[in-house]
């Protein structure tokens, strides 16, 4: 009797432990799909910095130092003030603003683009000074 009732209690202790596990490894799946999908972002934010490289005149890469990939890339609303040559349809909507290091005087800072996040097609410059 005692054997029968030690299996049933071990047997109840194992399925709550179990169960905990289970839970657990649960809740942490919606937690790596987050991570995924910030990873992907990230990725495809990264892939914009080649596409509008590939869009710029070779007069704007001579005053590039590097390549694409010393660019930085930033999420941003886009307003009018913040350069020249935009796309207008684009005001007040989120773009990337991909900014690659000149090798110009630094006190005008980097060549500023903008692009749409969708397409990664190129909708604007930055001001340089």
């Amino acid at each position: 009797m005692k054997k029968l009732t030690l299996i049933f209690l071990s047997s109840i202790l194992i399925s709550f432990v179990l169960n905990g596990c289970q839970q657990l490894a649960s809740d942490e799946k919606p937690k790596e799909k987050q991570l995924n999908e910030k990873v992907k972002e990230t990725q495809k934010a990264l892939d914009v910095r080649e596409t509008i490289w590939n869009q710029l005149s070779e007069e704007h890469k001579m005053h590039i130092q590097g390549t694409w990939e010393d660019a930085s890339v930033i999420k941003r609303s886009l307003r009018e003030s913040m350069g020249s040559n935009l796309d207008k349809t684009f005001i007040g909507k989120e773009v990337y603003i991909i900014d690659y290091p000149s090798n110009d005087n630094p006190t005008i800072g980097g060549i500023v683009v903008y692009a749409d996040i969708k397409s990664h097609q190129l909708i604007g410059y930055g001001h340089r000074d």
